[in-house]
């Protein structure tokens, strides 16, 4: 079966191939420019919007995700939904919002810089929607500055993260037993879409 990423995010195309490439045999990130509007109200919604729409357009099998950073300390200054959209500029790079974020939380100290990170997934065939869920990940904190040679593209929020439970640790400089909790929400994503294809797996073969 062939499936289509819909994403050009790096980090996503690794944790998405991770997930499904035991299910699909051509796993293939999208070559197509594909204008979405994701205005959805949840991550979940904007995850099945764009899998719906990338599987129509490709017809066969999509696979998207959404997610972003809850900070409840800001109040009505965040929205997670926005997380990646936040300074409302077409041309903002990602230096431009860490720097942004920084600047938010300027005046915020101890847990007032507290963060959760929530990503949803959703797989669609044909236009149609199979499967989708929304789960919460790690918690963390916003640093109070940054290091630029940590940066990643894909994962600018991960620059500016550091993690009290592992000595305040940047998300770049945890080791791969403490990396595991820092990517707990795409564990627990894979748990949803295992349970889901290994049904569909099972009623193939009856």
């Amino acid at each position: 079966m062939k499936l289509i990423l819909a994403t050009g995010n790096p980090h996503k195309i690794e944790m998405l191939t991770w997930i499904c490439e035991p299910y699909f045999d051509d796993i293939i990130p999208q070559d197509k420019s594909i204008d979405i509007n994701e205005d959805g109200k949840t991550f979940q919604e904007n995850a099945e919007k764009k899998a719906v729409e990338v599987s129509r357009m490709y017809g066969c099998c999509a696979v998207a995700t959404d997610g972003g950073v809850s900070i409840p300390a800001l109040g009505d200054n965040w929205n997670g939904l926005l997380t990646k959209r936040f300074i409302g500029r077409e041309d903002a790079t990602d230096i431009d919002r860490i720097e942004a974020l920084l600047d938010l939380m300027k005046d915020k100290k101890g847990d007032e810089r507290a963060i959760v990170w929530n990503e949803a997934i959703a797989l669609a065939n044909n236009g149609e929607l199979l499967f989708s869920t929304q789960v919460e990940g790690d918690n963390g904190m916003v640093q109070t500055n940054y290091n630029p040679y940590q940066y990643q593209e894909g994962i600018w929020q991960c620059t500016v993260t550091c993690y009290p439970q592992f000595g305040g640790k940047n998300y770049f400089e945890l080791n791969d037993e403490e990396r595991q909790y820092s990517e707990i929400s795409w564990h627990r994503l894979k748990k949803g879409m295992d349970d889901y294809l290994c049904v569909q797996s099972n009623l193939v073969t009856k």
